[in-house]
């Protein structure tokens, strides 16, 4: 697994203590005077954003299973301490949200007791279709005819452009609702965050493991930009929503095209081999 992959991975283990973290500076009265998080000056928000890059910069020393674990743990560890913390400082209904975040935290520590390595890694998918996409090149290696693809191909074919897309969101959901702030690009803004960090960033990250949920959930995303931008009437998110409902077109493209290459040589009475660099026979 490469370092990019592991970053991803170790992204979407520390988002459970990432919150956990929020929540805390949300509900903490430190300091005294400052309001709530969401009135609280930008550069905080960066802050959360900067701690969770770096604990997921971390992470990537570990490999899946131990980084699950340990991530699970300090979410738990977070989400106990928190309601301790509340508890001792006598505030309203601790007893109750001591009883909530402990379950909270018994339920990350059961999952990190649990965790096997078949639910880490998964390739399954991720072969079958790096299989079917090189059944093309791979029965002309079988012809020993030298293949290279032209360089638009390969940029189309880099596996990071959904990040790249979520980054882009990300941002300019954060340009229009804390720059521009101003008529509805301030609503537009806030919510088009919302929709990047909880459904776009979930489908870029799982399109490996569950390629059937992350397409559902950029139909969500391009469902949810699409109604923002009939309400705002801004010509950026119904890009946005262009871009999240392209998503699920371009890997059933995909996907189809790989499934007529390969149809294709066996019809030729090829059999192509899925490991590339070696040779297949017919």
């Amino acid at each position: 697994m490469n370092r990019p992959t592991r970053f991803y991975l170790a992204l979407h283990a520390t988002l459970a203590v990432a919150l956990a973290g929020a929540m805390a500076l949300h509900l903490a009265p430190i300091p005294p005077h400052w309001p709530a998080l969401a009135q609280r000056p930008t550069w905080t928000v960066w802050v959360l954003i900067g701690l969770w890059l770096a604990l997921s910069a971390a992470g990537v020393a570990l490999r899946p299973l131990p980084l699950w674990r340990v991530a699970l743990g300090a979410a738990g560890a977070a989400l106990l301490a928190l309601g301790l913390s509340g508890l001792a400082l006598g505030t309203a209904l601790a007893g109750s949200l001591l009883a909530g975040l402990g379950a909270c935290a018994l339920a990350c520590a059961a999952l990190a007791a649990v965790m096997a390595p078949a639910r880490i890694h998964a390739p399954r998918a991720a072969t079958r279709a790096a299989g079917a996409a090189g059944a093309f090149v791979n029965a002309a290696q079988a012809d020993s005819t030298p293949i290279r693809a032209p360089w638009w191909q390969r940029m189309a074919a880099w596996p990071h452009w959904p990040f790249v897309v979520v980054a882009a969101l990300a941002l300019e959901s954060f340009r229009l609702g804390h720059i521009v702030a101003a008529g509805a690009a301030r609503p537009s803004g806030m919510a088009g965050l919302l929709v990047a960090f909880f459904l776009a960033l979930p489908a870029a990250t799982l399109r490996h493991w569950w390629p059937r949920w992350a397409a559902a959930l950029w139909l969500l995303a391009g469902a949810a930009y699409v109604g923002l931008a009939h309400k705002s009437g801004l010509p950026q998110v119904a890009v946005a929503a262009a871009l999240c409902l392209w998503q699920p077109m371009w890997a059933m493209g995909k996907t189809v095209a790989a499934r007529t290459s390969l149809g294709t040589a066996r019809h030729r009475g090829q059999t192509p081999n899925p490991r590339p660099g070696t040779e297949s026979t017919a």
